[in-house]
């Protein structure tokens, strides 16, 4: 199957294309700048996902069976206040030109990498999630923009992601900013809120993607291998890291924890920023347990490289294509 990756020089773009070679496909890229990593068999497409025309998708997009969105932004964004704009922008204006395009050139099967935020919104839709936050609204936007633009000659599977661990070359660890806490580097004690959150590795969104491509698969699927709570996690991540006393882990009461979020967002109105979370409200979710179904059969992954995901995240080698 001749598959292009929007998105394939990014963190979770570098798994998605690894298991796609894995299994025979032939892949193409579109990225920003070109990655020494990528083997020389892959075509890349030098372009920025977000500003691309249709006119411009069409030429990049024909020849090609499949495709997978990994591109996109999420909360870790520092978008200018409002950010509704910003996150339709990237996230729903791009997915609906590239799937319009797409329906066009004759792509039959895609992939796009959305938000766990969305699984958790249907399982708990009193919170209104996309009514408070701009970044999950934009997610739940995407989904239906890209449906609408692909017809119905495109199966669209959306992959719900939550937290994601496991290292990609040439990349620093999203959690790099952690890494001196969980070594016990810092005077801060190892401390969580209640409640906890799915966790899956990048790797395992590769060959999920690669999963939902030729199977064809239509719908929406959280796309998780564990449910931890927090302060399990942290103990986890702690210990892989060598810190001496991985075990210590204090939990803050679930109104401190969220005192201190709305903190965050006072200080983010203070810097003219928007995460696309509204901290004021947010917290009520952090603290609570963010679980979703795992391992789903349709998806065909297992939790085998969960532990050497959490491994690689503190510090451990990076894989490569081959693997």
């Amino acid at each position: 199957m001749k598959t292009i990756v929007v998105g394939g020089t990014g963190y979770l773009g570098f798994h998605v294309v690894g298991a796609l070679l894995r299994h025979g496909h032939d892949v193409s890229v579109v990225g920003r700048s070109h990655n020494s990593n990528l083997p020389s068999d892959v075509e890349f497409y030098e372009g920025d996902a977000s500003s691309l025309p249709q006119s411009d998708w069409k030429p990049i997009l024909k020849g090609h069976e499949a495709l997978v969105f990994a591109a996109g932004v999420d909360s870790r964004a520092q978008a200018s206040r409002p950010s509704g704009a910003y996150f339709q922008h990237h996230n729903v204006d791009a997915v609906g030109r590239m799937m319009e395009a797409a329906r066009q050139t004759g792509i039959t099967s895609a992939v796009i990498h959305g938000s766990y935020n969305i699984t958790l919104n249907r399982q708990r839709p009193e919170l209104g999630l996309p009514d408070r936050h701009p970044y999950i609204a934009s997610r739940a936007d995407q989904a239906i923009q890209a449906r609408k633009a692909a017809g119905g000659s495109c199966s669209v599977a959306v992959l719900e992601i939550p937290y994601v661990f496991g290292a990609t070359p040439g990349r620093p660890s999203q959690f790099e900013y952690m890494l001196p806490w969980f070594r016990g580097e810092t005077s801060l004690p190892l401390m969580t809120p209640p409640g906890g959150t799915a966790l899956v590795s990048a790797a395992a969104i590769g060959a999920a993607s690669c999963t939902a491509l030729t199977s064809r698969l239509e719908g929406d699927f959280p796309v998780a291998q564990a449910n931890l709570e927090w302060t399990e996690l942290v103990s986890r991540l702690a210990r892989l890291a060598g810190h001496p006393n991985p075990d210590d882990v204090r939990q803050v009461p679930a109104r401190t924890f969220q005192r201190f979020m709305r903190f965050n967002g006072f200080r983010d109105l203070e810097r003219g920023v928007d995460t696309g979370l509204d901290y004021a409200h947010y917290g009520e979710l952090y603290t609570s347990k963010m679980f979703v179904p795992t391992c789903l059969p349709e998806l065909g992954i297992t939790d085998d490289d969960l532990d050497s995901a959490l491994r690689e995240t503190v510090g451990a080698p990076p894989p490569t294509y081959a693997q």
